[in-house]
């Protein structure tokens, strides 16, 4: 099925690569890696990508009668008709991206005024797709081949349904904010549910078929069709990337001035400064903060951020970021200014949960990807028939250390909280600094464009404008709306904000015009009434059936 579909997307992400490369090496779009404005090489690209449309669609025109699918579409309560949504939500959230990356250039030559798309304009809408895709990760496989009845769904959906359910409770019950990390977690448990689900049932059948224990029948089964559930583990490390981005829900970002012996509180850390000391290794001059971060009362680490002088290069210091990695959470600080005469240093505090998550869930992909890639022979010992308790199994112990240490009482200092008008508008305003990012989100925190924007925001603050006349403000003073992270919906920057709603409408109407063409065919007589199978034959038929999935 869909051969022509999966062809044409084939070509179509090779022009894409050649489109992005054409994007920044122009200078189309603004890049580091532009080689300037330079007619030959946009018309040599031009031509390029004219070759690889004309050509690549010729031949799939001229091997047409050789593409067309065998096999229709039987019902859309099937594991084919999950791929298909799977499909056009990724087209959509492609065209999406490519249209986002090109409107500051579409606008330029409509309006003649090159507008900013930021972040945030692009998670706003990639949100919902990302949690629509996790979602059909975990019902993709709930569901058979051809088509899933309901009694089929039912079963299938009880475990994994339960799992989302008290989780989704749980979560909701702990404060987490439904929108969108509650769904998140929901999302998480029911495609952890269903791929332990699938390893439970194929690892039963395979160990009564083999008399093995379970553990040996799990690896057998992995052994029979690596792809499959190399493919199941690859899920995994998708989801606990996922998790990754609902942590990012929880941040805590916060900024704050300290002086020795002064301490401050973010979350569940307490941060206290130690000193500033002055060190130099002959090529460059370091200042460094000396900190004692504490958690219920207790240190937990001894953290060093710092700025670094070089020779010759002393207005270019840099960052150095002080980093403890934790498996829940990881607490950056940043240094941004200081005073050695005063030993007192402005401390960035960032609170990142569930970061960790996002690293272990590509390493999680890379053994699912491995496990696919692997030779027969290495599961060779497990795909034998050994009596039952022939294997062992192994466990592995995890230590962990606590260094816990008695503390003096110490100078509070509350932090700099931010108001939520605050927040929102520093993320709705860039840096001119030129990183083109939200100022909330600028990693020089103490560049001059970061430091501006902050100080004109915190004086039409204290003037009592709202966020709409600070918006204003703000593109009256940069005389555009280039200083926006997305474009106001007005005029020709509607055509932004309305464009997913128009390639969503036009993707529901492919997917009812697909659907009424598959179902227009003849259909298939069915097969009498079950005849009543030994329920051992049923099972060494459903272990022999997953070897064509």
């Amino acid at each position: 099925m869909l051969r022509v579909w999966n062809v044409s997307l084939v070509i179509i992400t090779f022009f894409l690569t050649i489109f992005g490369t054409f994007m920044t090496r122009s200078g189309v779009v603004q890049s580091v890696h532009a080689f300037g404005e330079d007619i030959a090489l946009a018309r040599m690209f031009t031509g390029f990508m004219i070759a690889i449309i004309t050509i690549s669609f010729g031949f799939v025109i001229y091997r047409l009668p050789l593409l067309r699918s065998r096999n229709e579409l039987d019902s859309w309560s099937s594991r084919e008709a999950a791929f298909l949504v799977n499909n056009w939500i990724l087209l959509f959230a492609a065209l999406f991206v490519l249209f986002a990356t090109m409107f500051p250039t579409l606008s330029e030559a409509v309006t003649g005024q090159r507008l900013t798309v930021g972040p945030p304009f692009f998670n706003k809408w990639m949100l919902p797709i990302g949690l629509i895709l996790l979602f059909l990760t975990g019902y993709g496989p709930l569901t058979a081949w051809r088509k899933s009845t309901l009694i089929n769904l039912r079963d299938s959906f009880m475990i994994p349904g339960a799992c989302a359910l008290v989780v989704g409770i749980a979560v909701i019950a702990l404060g987490v904010r439904v929108w969108a990390s509650g769904i998140c977690f929901a999302f998480s448990a029911l495609v952890v549910g269903t791929i332990a689900q699938e390893f439970w049932r194929g690892a039963r059948v395979r160990q009564g078929a083999t008399g093995t224990d379970i553990l040996t029948a799990a690896i057998g089964l992995i052994a029979r069709n690596k792809r499959r559930y190399g493919g199941y583990i690859i899920h995994v490390g998708i989801v606990l990337i996922f998790l990754g981005f609902a942590g990012n829900g929880f941040s805590r970002s916060e900024e704050v001035t300290l002086k020795p012996g002064q301490q401050t509180t973010v979350g569940d850390f307490t941060v206290r400064l130690n000193g500033v000391k002055v060190t130099d290794d002959g090529q460059k001059q370091m200042i460094t903060a000396d900190t004692t971060v504490l958690r219920d009362g207790k240190e937990i680490a001894r953290m060093y951020p710092a700025r670094w002088f070089y020779r010759k290069h002393e207005e270019e210091p840099t960052t150095e970021v002080a980093i403890r990695r934790g498996l829940m959470e990881d607490v950056y600080l940043v240094m941004p200014a200081f005073s050695v005469e005063e030993q007192s240093a402005s401390m960035g505090i960032h609170i990142n949960p569930l970061v960790d998550w996002v690293w272990a869930g590509f390493g999680v992909l890379a053994i699912g990807t491995g496990i696919a890639l692997l030779p027969e022979t290495v599961f060779s010992f497990a795909l034998a028939s050994l009596p039952a308790g022939a294997a062992t199994a192994s466990m592995l112990l995890l230590a962990m250390l606590l260094w816990p240490t008695t503390l003096l009482a110490q100078q509070t200092v509350p932090v700099d909280q931010k108001s939520p008008l605050q927040k929102q508008v520093e993320n709705e305003i860039i840096c001119t600094c030129g990183c083109r990012l939200p100022v909330g989100s600028c990693g020089m925190l103490n560049c001059p464009g970061h430091k501006a924007q902050e100080e004109k925001l915190a004086a039409y603050l204290a003037e009592g404008k709202d966020h709409d006349q600070i918006i204003a403000a703000f593109v009256k003073d940069y005389g555009s709306q280039a200083v926006l992270t997305a474009p106001i919906d007005e005029g020709f920057n509607r055509v932004a904000w309305a464009f997913p709603y128009i390639v969503g409408v036009a993707g529901l109407i492919a997917i009812i015009v697909t659907a009424r063409r598959w179902s227009a065919g003849p259909r298939i007589a069915t097969a009498g009434p079950d005849i009543g199978l030994d329920p051992s034959i049923n099972a060494r038929l459903d272990d022999e059936l997953r070897d064509l999935d």
